[in-house]
């Protein structure tokens, strides 16, 4: 993967995201599809699940598969990998590592949570 942090920096954005954590927790949700009655688990945080819910609750089933995920180092690479790809989709352009980076270290903090990847 492209993603490279050293000790220092793991343990720092462990602490930022301690503090996020307080704000809005981080959980793994279900989002099904009621139109193409397919399905995505997806990892994010407690505000951001209540927007998705509300907004577009008329086009997806949400439900949560984990609550109150613990802060880990595959979260911090999944937090990074998150921020690498609304970095780039902000700017316009399409990065498929920052795609695959952000894939790999989902399924990394599904696997630790025990929700079948």
């Amino acid at each position: 993967m492209a993603i490279k942090l050293d000790p220092e920096q793991i343990k720092q954005l462990k602490d930022q995201l301690a503090e996020a954590n307080r704000n809005s927790h981080f959980v793994i949700i279900s989002a099904f599809s009621k139109k193409e009655h397919s399905n995505i688990d997806m990892v994010t945080d407690w505000r951001n699940y209540l927007n998705m819910k509300e907004n577009n609750g008329d086009n997806f089933d949400f439900h949560i598969i984990r609550d109150i995920l613990p802060i880990t180092t595959n979260l911090v690479y999944w937090a990074v990998a998150q921020q690498n790809l609304h970095t780039i989709t902000t700017q316009g352009d399409q990065d498929d590592q920052a795609v695959n980076d952000l894939e790999f270290y989902t399924n990394k903090v599904m696997e630790e949570n025990k929700v079948r990847v």
